[in-house]
């Protein structure tokens, strides 16, 4: 599973149930939403969480109704987040396209974010049951944790690298593993295999966080990513944390010129002529330093993870799927 697109056209007919219960999931009378809704759906990203999630229910087993709810689930909280995100961190770009805080409004994109949670909930209320709720429930807490700490270490700009897995295993990884483990669960896979994809996931979470980390650094990839965003939400993430390592003695001083930069909370998101300048040396410093090289190898040992993860899982078309994307995952340039 090389295309992500590719991975949509083979699932065939189980992509579509899972659009079509999507569509439903988010209908609503009022015009304004519903405009809102058709936006996001007409505008979605690459779909990993969905796409996982079907090809993870079929490694275990025969996707059933619940597989498709457990899909859906995972895209909405993943929407309702970016939609939140985009707000606190004053984003007008998403995919590509005007974010829905630029196209319509802030109001209308935590608001329109309340409302995919909301539904998801319901979904998750109604449809799938205590172990597949608790698997969510868990993320959602952790993604919001997880960003409280990012928060909290873009003002004291002390992060370690502890705290950058930590960071991460919440925001990114938690989402991933409650993919991953209700897809499991939707199927009714023992005890065993459960526990083999939720590691699998977890890894693999990580690794997607970690490369997209490293297009921060690569203004020359065109990930859709602005080059230098992270800089500019004070974030220190591994490419920086490795070329550190590399050279201990200059933390310090990298550290307080970080400190420059305004937090967009502060100053928006536009990135101005002398924070330029400091992302502009601190890009420089990454580079001279081996952080993205290095930062690449921990990336590829987190995939090695995910797919020794798997070993216990009985073999198939399916799981080869999914032992592909961990490895896509090291060199995927959006």
């Amino acid at each position: 599973m090389t295309d992500l697109e590719e991975a949509k056209k083979e699932l065939g007919a189980d992509f579509k149930k899972y659009r079509q219960t999507l569509s439903i999931a988010v209908q609503s009378e009022d015009v304004l939403l519903t405009k809102i809704n058709s936006y996001i759906i007409d505008n979605e990203g690459k779909e990993i969480r969905p796409v996982l999630s079907l090809i993870a229910g079929k490694t275990c087993g025969t996707l059933v109704p619940l597989s498709y709810y457990c899909a859906v689930v995972a895209e909405m909280i993943h929407n309702a987040t970016l939609m939140h995100d985009d707000v606190a961190d004053d984003a007008n770009m998403r995919r590509g396209v005007p974010s829905i805080n630029a196209q319509f409004s802030a109001a209308a994109s935590v608001l329109s974010g309340d409302f995919w949670l909301a539904r998801a909930l319901h979904i998750l209320t109604t449809k799938c049951g205590n172990k597949i709720l608790g698997c969510f429930t868990d993320a959602v807490q952790k993604m919001a944790e997880g960003e409280m700490i990012q928060m909290s270490k873009a003002e004291s700009l002390d992060t370690s690298e502890q705290d950058y897995y930590d960071i991460i295993e919440r925001k990114t990884a938690s989402l991933f593993k409650a993919t991953i483990k209700s897809a499991a669960y939707a199927v009714k896979a023992d005890r065993v295999v459960v526990e083999a994809m939720t590691n699998y996931a977890g890894h693999l979470g990580l690794a997607f966080q970690m490369r997209d980390d490293i297009f921060d650094y690569s203004p020359k990839m065109k990930t859709g990513k602005i080059a230098g965003a992270d800089l500019k939400e004070r974030k220190i993430t591994l490419p920086l944390l490795c070329a550190i390592n590399n050279c201990p003695d200059s933390s310090e001083k990298i550290r307080k010129l970080i400190g420059k930069i305004k937090n967009t909370k502060q100053n928006g998101s536009e990135i101005l002529p002398h924070e330029r300048a400091v992302i502009e040396h601190v890009t420089k410093f990454v580079y001279k330093y081996n952080g993205l090289h290095d930062a690449q190898k921990k990336l590829e040992e987190q995939s090695a993870l995910a797919i020794n993860a798997l070993a216990l899982v009985c073999p198939s078309v399916h799981k080869r799927h999914l032992i592909e994307f961990a490895e896509f995952v090291c060199k995927r340039n959006r």
